[in-house]
């Protein structure tokens, strides 16, 4: 009896194995992977391309990112970048269909820079300029979506451009054009406007030419289109500009101006894109805490400075008569800098590398930065719009003026409301590098993705594990991004 138990029991313990690697690997032989929708996948490093990895985790963190990139990836079947950094993303974040929970391979990714012309040198190996790249391709990919062919106005001339010399009447030729080879068509200068025919052409009012013969009619050319042809060129309409190629969400704009300090006179806005904000804590202060915060580096940002070398036109004109005019003296000028337009995606760049001693070196100190982060204090501060009383004279003035003064201010709360909500962020990746300046390995601190979105994860190429939100706020960052805050709180790709 105790032998025929210990049969019994060891083919128990061999029934349950064998079913136990049916269920695991399958009738196949080949494992099979439990996956969980919405499951964060790792990266394969292919040899040095842990910046790559983390850059792809912290973008698959970017839900609006996620959307532009789904609205154009479908529009065009040539936008290999928008295209492979979409599927690539929507596996990583396990929304994809054939997304199985194993390690992606980013291979696709590098491949479509090669195939936009971009080489990345193996000895630049930076997530924060590997950034820059992938938007400048994508950036690439969207202005030749937005570039359409002309219409049949544009053909037949309707729009005043070159194009409709090639198709005028043989009765009224232009007088300079002794051939009938029609000339290249060239771009027009930006100083013209749209609808402005070349110098050489004809001017656009022309008397009724006479109806041409039929022998008289150039090969291809009916009647029809050159009776078309004389209209446009009497009503010509400007042609309707192309619309600009849709911006990604981290590009953003900057507004600085030039104030003179001797006579006050200020410069016209300047408005400079950018897609990233390096912050350097060179000029930044430590706070109470003795370390360097987030807005402290914001604030020497955009802090004024005192710019030397600059002409002022009021107080130092210039002089065309003189014969010989002397170097126009110079006077000093101080510079805001300012957000004039919020990217709904934020990436801001710690700058930890800096020369030093004649040699490279990395700051280590940490720089605290909040999980909400508000813009308004940096943001261009809108103008006074004018106000009502100003444009009525005589006894309607003083009535006026004090009902404008209680709309003013309540236009003015409400404006600073809609502000202030537009500037709010939230922190949804963290990039951090260690090493030296010259070597070390990228890893990447994340939101989770739908449901899981106040869940934070730790992805350092293939190794993928839940941190909480206190260790994130505790690491060295070296690339923060932050997404526009939403009133009402959304599920995506779910």
């Amino acid at each position: 009896m105790e032998s025929g138990d210990r049969i019994l029991v060891a083919a128990g313990l061999t029934a349950a194995v064998v079913v136990g690697a049916f269920v695991l690997w399958g009738p196949g032989g080949a494992p099979r992977v439990r996956k969980r929708r919405g499951q964060i996948a790792g990266l394969q490093n292919l040899g040095r391309t842990c910046f790559l990895n983390t850059l792809l985790q912290a973008l698959a963190a970017c839900p609006t990112f996620i959307d532009w990139l789904k609205k154009y990836a479908k529009m065009d079947a040539h936008n290999s970048m928008i295209t492979t950094l979409y599927t690539v993303i929507e596996v990583v974040n396990g929304t994809h269909e054939s997304a199985r929970g194993t390690p992606v391979c980013p291979l696709g990714v590098l491949q479509a820079l090669r195939a936009a012309g971009w080489v990345v040198p193996a000895d630049q190996q930076d997530a924060h300029e590997l950034l820059h790249v992938l938007l400048s391709c994508i950036e690439e990919e969207t202005t030749a979506m937005a570039r359409k062919p002309g219409c049949l106005s544009d053909a037949l001339g309707l729009n005043g451009g070159r194009a409709w010399s090639a198709l005028a009447s043989p009765a009224s030729p232009p007088a300079a054009r002794a051939d009938s080879t029609p000339p290249t068509p060239a771009p027009l200068p930006l100083a013209r406007p749209a609808s402005a025919a070349p110098a050489d052409e004809p001017d656009l009012v022309h008397p009724e030419p006479a109806a041409p013969t039929r022998m008289g009619l150039a090969k291809g050319v009916s009647r029809s289109f050159c009776q078309l042809s004389a209209v446009g060129r009497r009503w010509a309409v400007p042609p309707a500009r192309a619309p600009p190629p849709p911006a990604a969400p981290f590009r953003g704009t900057l507004a600085s101006r030039l104030h003179c300090t001797v006579c006050n006179a200020k410069s016209p806005i300047r408005y400079d894109k950018f897609d990233s904000i390096s912050l350097s804590m060179a000029n930044a202060s430590v706070g109470l805490t003795g370390s360097y915060s987030l807005p402290g580096l914001l604030r020497a940002f955009t802090a004024p400075e005192m710019v030397k070398g600059v002409r002022c036109s009021k107080c130092c004109p210039e002089r065309p008569d003189a014969p010989t005019p002397p170097i126009p003296p110079a006077t000093k000028h101080i510079r805001t800098l300012s957000f004039g337009k919020l990217p709904c995606c934020l990436c801001l760049h710690v700058a930890r590398v800096e020369w030093a001693g004649g040699a490279l070196s990395k700051r280590p100190d940490h720089v605290a930065f909040p999980e909400t982060l508000s813009l308004a204090p940096y943001a261009a501060v809108p103008q006074p719009e004018m106000e009502l009383s100003s444009l009525v004279d005589g006894r309607l003035r003083s009535g006026l003026s004090s009902l404008n003064a209680g709309a003013g201010a309540a236009a003015a709360a409400g404006g600073g409301r809609a502000a202030e909500e537009r500037a709010q962020y939230r922190l949804v990746a963290v990039v951090v590098h260690v090493g030296g300046p010259r070597s070390g390995h990228f890893a990447t601190y994340r939101r989770g993705n739908g449901f899981e979105a106040n869940r934070w994860w730790y992805t350092s190429d293939t190794l993928v594990h839940e941190v909480s939100l206190q260790e994130v706020l505790r690491c060295s960052a070296y690339m923060l991004f932050y997404e526009r805050a939403r009133p009402d709180p959304l599920v995506h790709h779910f």
